[in-house]
């Protein structure tokens, strides 16, 4: 009996001393975690990582001395006044947390993983060092050796390697239709970038007017009068746009640019007025124009569609086709 009673002692010890060693081991624990869906620290500066996508963002309260890991690594580590910002890939679900003298909390599971462009909060529950209390002892003169011991925490960062964008070059063949005198050109439109680029967009109706002899307003009036027409009608027009070119994804891309056009309708007088032809000022439009569009691009195939205007009275619309080279 006293032999099976030393050994239930020898045993409560040992699971007394794992216990305190266990506690000894860890002296921190996560109080919270959370999403900040007022903060958009992570949408504002965004850290693209190792696949140029852009990471989460994890604000830790607690204290500098902590190193953290992740499965999936620390994109990038920001120490802040009372907050260590950590950028995380997306997807991260588990983080390891680590202290010099509290322990280590291993694959902590996030309740949600961690996603792009949103930010969230991590506290940590740090223990506190007891306060002293007073006592009176009688003093002792002694002599104490101090050492200094220094502990550092290194956290490695990786720079996100940049995505090299190739150069593509297309070329369309395009159609543009539109303005008062619903016209009708045909034309080329050249695009060139990596992620940024330009475009030159030039469309004509390969019509002549020739010399005109006067004007006439929209039904035909001339002044304070009304003459006699043939019904023959002669139309020019072009318009040539240049700008920048932008791409956002590997298929889409969008430019925008500014340029010159011209559209010309004349009337032929009938020979009891003299014959001859007369510029219809309703139906003939000059100026600054402008163009806005969109390229979208399926292997070797190029489409755009695009909106013009000249000095934003005579309206166009365009959609072209062609070949793109390069990725």
């Amino acid at each position: 009996m006293r032999f099976r009673s030393v050994i239930v002692k020898v045993a409560a010890l040992v699971i007394l001393m794992a216990a305190a060693l266990e506690v000894r081991a860890q002296q921190f624990s996560v109080e919270s975690f959370r999403v900040l869906p007022n903060d958009v620290s992570a949408f504002i500066n965004p850290v693209r990582d190792l696949n140029d996508e852009d990471c989460g963002l994890v604000k830790v309260i607690g204290s500098e001395d902590f190193a953290f890991s992740t499965p999936l690594g620390i994109v990038k580590r920001v120490d802040n006044i009372g907050e260590i910002w950590l950028y995380l890939p997306r997807g991260s679900r588990k983080i390891t947390i680590k202290h010099p003298e509290w322990g280590v909390l291993r694959d902590y599971t996030f309740p949600e993983r961690i996603d792009s462009h949103i930010t969230y909060e991590l506290r940590l529950d740090q223990p506190t060092a007891a306060q002293p209390t007073a006592v009176e002892i009688e003093p002792v003169v002694q002599l104490v050796r101090d050492t200094l011991v220094l502990t550092r925490v290194d956290t490695l960062m990786v720079a996100p390697v940049k995505k090299k964008v190739p150069f593509t070059f297309a070329a369309q063949a395009t159609l543009t239709y539109g303005g008062k005198a619903k016209s009708l050109m045909g034309g080329v439109m050249l695009l060139a970038m990596k992620r940024h680029g330009g475009f030159v967009h030039a469309s004509t109706d390969f019509g002549k007017v020739g010399a005109t002899i006067g004007e006439c307003g929209k039904h035909g009036e001339a002044g304070n009068s009304m003459p006699f027409y043939s019904g023959r009608t002669r139309h020019s027009a072009y318009m040539v746009n240049a700008g920048a070119a932008h791409r956002l994804s590997a298929r889409v891309a969008i430019f925008e640019g500014i340029g010159y056009a011209r559209n010309t309708t004349a009337w032929e007088l009938a020979p009891s007025e003299g014959g001859g032809y007369v510029k219809n000022t309703h139906y003939s439009t000059r100026g600054i124009s402008f163009e806005v569009g969109t390229v979208l691009t399926f292997n070797r195939l190029s489409v755009s569609a695009s909106v013009a205007s000249i000095k934003g009275s005579d309206w166009y619309g365009s959609v072209g086709i062609g070949i793109r080279l390069g990725k």
